[in-house]
């Protein structure tokens, strides 16, 4: 019998990152049920598919408060695939914590979507 899939279930047995994801999650006031039929159409932050990491009053605020969790998730990211391509913020605040918080999106998303695709 195949177990019924959960944010729940989610976060507690298979997020790397389970404060972070949960807050990224709620964050991205994406509905999910809609996520779980479309998952690869939520996977992309920059695309306006996902309602609360579109404008930068939100995604800076985000990226601002969870910058430690973040930076976590970046580093084991790293430990895993290597390096980030990471883009030069020079002194432009607002692109760098939007940036961490799309990273924080993307990296919740792409767990979520493997944890729906296996059995």
């Amino acid at each position: 019998m195949t177990k019924l899939k959960s944010l729940t279930d989610f976060f507690e047995n298979y997020s790397s990152h389970p404060e972070l994801h949960k807050k990224a999650w709620k964050a991205g006031h994406v509905d999910w049920k809609d996520y779980k039929e479309y998952p690869q159409d939520y996977y992309a932050a920059n695309t306006g598919a996902v309602p609360g990491m579109i404008y930068y009053d939100d995604t800076v605020a985000f990226g601002k408060r969870n910058q430690g969790l973040i930076h976590d998730a970046i580093k084991d990211f790293e430990n895993e695939c290597g390096p980030l391509d990471v883009p030069r913020f020079a002194d432009d605040e607002t692109q760098y914590y939007n940036w961490l918080a799309w990273f924080a999106w993307e990296n919740m998303a792409g767990e979520l979507q493997n944890y729906l695709e296996n059995d």
